[in-house]
């Protein structure tokens, strides 16, 4: 990964392509986008609206489970994917699969398991404004039959609302459709018997691997934990026993939860061990603590914590 510093001048002439001129504020320059729908300036091919939820103004809401067929008629390729919360201040995030109509998909989703009967294609967490466009020749495969997955996340903020999220799609055309599938592999150590941080605790240490059986290509890697994650970092330990560094986030941010797509996709051959390591801050120290006299155990609601480090990958091609 390559770390790079902007200025503003020069970040509003990548995102904006506005170039600034000496005496203007280039802020002034903006225009605001003809449409929230960020990829290559079209409308999606398929919209998903999410069912309606009321979100109370107060109480802890339970994670919902969504499943709407995806009533295509035929095999289709997503090549990108953007999420258009209905109110962003009530969608905590919302993670999406592809999955077969006809099996049993009640109850709600672990985001630690890997559940092979089941494809994710994308979430939303704070920070994710755009679309996301899978790499060239990669994609998420929607066979017939299928249906979308997902597992939603609210919290309430003291005022009622009703949020209507929306999923858009984009899709390869029919002869050009990728010849490599894009996967995602969580590994994490969550749960509230492996997750226990100590009150006060102001640098607590978590680790997870796994080991890839199989010749990939990674392409990317984003970092979840909640308000006491305080940095994350992944690298990877190939057959041969050298290491190498893949991401360092350092600063962890829970407004702020992208997925960081590799300038140059890393070969990983079978038998190479990924390993995430992070810190949490369960101190009074850390101004988003929901409370730090408490020990923090691992669970889906915001004031608990999760460790999950998401590695997006394809096969190698042969």
């Amino acid at each position: 990964m390559k770390k790079t510093t902007l200025s503003a001048a020069l970040v509003l002439t990548a995102v904006w392509g506005i170039q600034a001129q000496a005496g203007v504020d280039p802020l002034t320059q903006i225009q605001p986008p003809a449409s929230e729908w960020t990829h290559d300036g079209s409308a999606p091919d398929h919209i998903v609206d999410v069912p309606p939820f009321a979100v109370p103004a107060t109480g802890v809401i339970d994670y919902i489970n969504s499943v709407i067929p995806l009533e295509f008629g035929e095999e289709k390729w997503v090549k990108a994917v953007q999420f258009i919360p209905g109110d962003k201040r009530v969608l905590h995030h919302l993670l999406s699969y592809v999955v077969a109509d006809d099996q049993n998909n009640d109850g709600t989703i672990d985001e630690a398991d890997n559940d092979p009967r089941r494809e994710f294609l994308e979430g939303y967490a704070p920070g994710k404004e755009y679309a996301t466009q899978f790499p060239t020749n990669t994609g998420i495969k929607v066979p017939v039959g299928s249906a979308l997955r997902m597992s939603i996340h609210y919290t309430s903020f003291g005022q009622e609302t009703v949020d209507n999220t929306q999923v858009g799609l984009w899709f390869y055309d029919e002869d050009e459709a990728p010849e490599l599938e894009f996967h995602t592999y969580s590994v994490s150590a969550n749960g509230a018997d492996r997750l226990v941080i100590p009150p006060g605790a102001m640098n607590h240490e978590m680790a997870a691997s796994h080991v890839f059986e199989d010749n990939i290509v990674l392409h990317g890697f984003r970092a979840h934990m909640h308000y006491r994650g305080k940095a994350m970092s992944a690298r990877v330990i190939y057959p041969d026993n050298t290491v190498e560094d893949i991401i360092n986030v350092a600063d962890y941010n829970f407004a702020w939860q992208p997925t960081y797509r590799m300038d140059e996709p890393m070969v990983l051959p079978a038998g190479s061990r990924v390993v995430v390591e992070g810190l949490f801050d369960n101190s009074e120290y850390n101004p988003g603590n929901p409370d730090p006299t408490v020990p923090a155990v691992g669970g889906p609601q915001s004031w608990e914590e999760m460790f999950i480090g998401y590695f997006s990958y394809t096969d190698l091609p042969e």
